[in-house]
């Protein structure tokens, strides 16, 4: 079999493996099971509200509150692309507080439109049920929590450590099929700008074209080379001619081998006859498959950035509207009666 056609049968099987591979790993993404939890608001209302207003009093069920509560919500999305239903769920989600944190109330505030939601309450841990939660779904709860300090506790943990304990320690279980684990965050990062993943792309699609050169460019682009007629030992054949030295020059057969070894002044008057042609260089068989696999590694690169860019675009979308709809904010204005009867009372 010929060389050339080896080398070109050698590097389709590579650019065919690269995309085999190529097409599985993306085959795999498509199939992501993932829950996300993000944090809408973790306020103190006894710290943030009561301390500094000595006739101000919240009552609860009738009995006035005097240790720490905590107003908290938080929102479970599916961001993944699988439906998790009843069927993948071995043991449900349960959100378990940190200790000395009690639920005192909980209850189901919003939820995406005909997720049927339910859930059982201990003191230190919430169990969810549902039928199915579909890609991008969601349900918010609203709650609220009790800090029970340890006697002789540090006041200052008291006074302002008491909801980022709650926020970093708040834990999850759950045994849901190819759910490893519960993404936790307060609100997903917001993805790059447009114009920096533009950048990024146009970077890596110039590789990719740079590959191509490599290799397809070599058809499309053909190098030529010069080659001379010469007499040697009355025979006549073309060759190139490179140097050896400053005095000497290799001759050089359409083969590529050296078959003479001669000085200038000897190839000017001996050897050349006058004739010169022009021959299509051979093909780079290393560039044919190093740039071919390049551009294909390359190119698949920039789709699955350029993929995943657009669906934690949406993602983050979707998931900022349901943020803004629970959005504390701060507290611009406060006016109290002297009494303050907590909503769930």
């Amino acid at each position: 079999m010929d060389e050339n056609l080896i080398y070109m049968i050698l590097g389709i099987i590579a650019t065919i493996i690269v995309g085999y591979y190529g097409i599985k790993y993306t085959s795999k993404q498509k199939n992501k099971t993932s829950l996300l939890y993000f944090e809408n608001s973790c306020i103190s209302l006894f710290k943030s509200v009561v301390r500094d207003l000595d006739e101000l009093e919240i009552r609860y069920k009738g009995t006035t509150v005097t240790e720490n509560l905590i107003s908290y919500k938080g929102t479970f999305f599916n961001s993944g692309n699988v439906d998790i239903d009843k069927n993948l769920i071995h043991k449900p989600l349960n959100i378990i507080l940190p200790e000395n944190y009690e639920w005192k109330k909980v209850k189901i505030i919003d939820k995406s439109e005909g997720i049927n939601i339910s859930f059982t309450e201990q003191p230190d841990k919430l169990e969810f049920s549902w039928d199915i939660l579909k890609e991008n779904e969601f349900f918010t709860f609203d709650s609220v929590i009790e800090y029970k300090p340890i006697q002789n506790s540090d006041s200052k943990f008291e006074n302002w450590k008491i909801t980022s304990n709650l926020s970093n320690k708040i834990d999850f279980t759950q045994r849901i099929t190819n759910l490893k684990s519960i993404d936790k965050e307060f609100i997903p990062t917001k993805p790059k700008s447009i114009l920096k993943q533009v950048i990024l792309s146009l970077y890596l699609f110039a590789f990719a074209i740079f590959g191509l050169y490599l290799s397809a460019g070599q058809f499309v682009f053909p190098d030529f080379k010069t080659i001379y007629e010469v007499k040697i030992d009355s025979t006549y054949s073309y060759v190139t001619l490179e140097n050896e030295n400053e005095n000497l020059m290799n001759l050089i057969n359409l083969e590529g081998d050296k078959i003479k070894e001669l000085s200038v002044n000897e190839i000017n008057h001996n050897i050349l006859t006058g004739k010169i042609k022009t021959q299509k260089d051979d093909l780079s068989y290393w560039g044919l498959i190093g740039g071919g696999i390049l551009a294909a590694l390359v190119l698949f690169i920039l789709i699955t950035i350029t993929n995943n860019y657009i669906s934690d675009k949406n993602l983050y979308n979707k998931i900022n509207q349901i943020a803004d709809k629970y959005d504390s904010g701060g507290i611009k204005d406060i006016s109290l009666p002297p009494k303050l009867n907590l909503p769930f009372d």
